[in-house]
């Protein structure tokens, strides 16, 4: 017997809205659904073949596996739908926190760097290309730099850290790197320290840039992170 397609079509409509209509009437009994607010996770677990928006689903998990959520939820017991609500609430009110948290530590930084930005000075005093020699057991080409320390504020310094950037003649950068210094300064004091050794990568671009740029041809901008004072004192960019 044949089926004209527009009743086909017309079944496979009403069977795909029957399950839709099973759908939405299960989310909508789950969501009416009281829990205890202590036994939530087990309770969750029996909602498997309820499906929810992604969102939602997110936020049912992360109650789950909050263990406080029990002493944080306003009532012992309570509905699916407002679990959800008191859940977007706490998930605006962490985000608020952790902004206003952020801009804090932002303010700190940039305080505690406008106090860091006077005390020292660094400059780059020599640069020396040291090509592989195996005769000498050297297997590698390597780049020493030497560098000097100027301690620029009232209190002697025990030991310090912070980033040296060099630029090129257009302001580029070439090369940086983290220095650790552990040489105490007395106030107005400048010392060098024995040469640091950077070991040649061929195929770093910045090695290559580093190893060909002569020296007055660069900028060395330090900026100063964690300062050690020698009466224990500590300024610190970092929390």
């Amino acid at each position: 017997m044949h089926v004209p397609r527009w009743t086909t079509n017309a079944l496979c409509a009403g069977l795909l809205g029957a399950a839709l209509s099973g759908c939405r009437s299960r989310e909508d009994a789950f969501r009416a659904t009281r829990v205890p607010v202590a036994r939530f996770d087990s309770v969750l677990k029996g909602a498997d073949s309820v499906r929810l928006p992604l969102a939602d689903a997110r936020l049912l998990l992360g109650v789950a596996g909050d263990s406080t959520f029990a002493l944080k939820a306003p009532h012992d017991t309570m509905t699916m739908t407002d679990i959800l609500a008191w859940a977007h609430a706490e998930q605006a009110r962490k985000a608020q926190v952790d902004a206003a948290a952020a801009a804090a530590e932002r303010a700190r930084q940039d305080s505690v760097r406008k106090l860091l930005e006077p005390l020292l000075a660094v400059t780059v005093v020599k640069k020396t290309y040291l090509p592989r020699n195996p005769d000498a057991e050297q297997y590698e080409d390597y780049i020493s730099l030497g560098f000097a320390y100027q301690n620029k504020g009232a209190k002697a310094i025990r030991a310090f850290q912070g980033d040296a950037t060099f630029l090129d003649t257009f302001g580029d950068s070439i090369y940086s790197a983290h220095l650790k210094v552990d040489l105490p300064l007395t106030p107005g004091q400048t010392r060098r320290e024995p040469a640091r050794i950077v070991r040649v990568n061929p195929f770093r671009v910045a090695h290559q840039r580093l190893r060909d740029t002569p020296l007055d041809k660069m900028k060395l901008v330090w900026e100063t992170s964690d300062v050690l004072f020698a009466d224990g004192s500590r300024l610190n960019v970092t929390p």
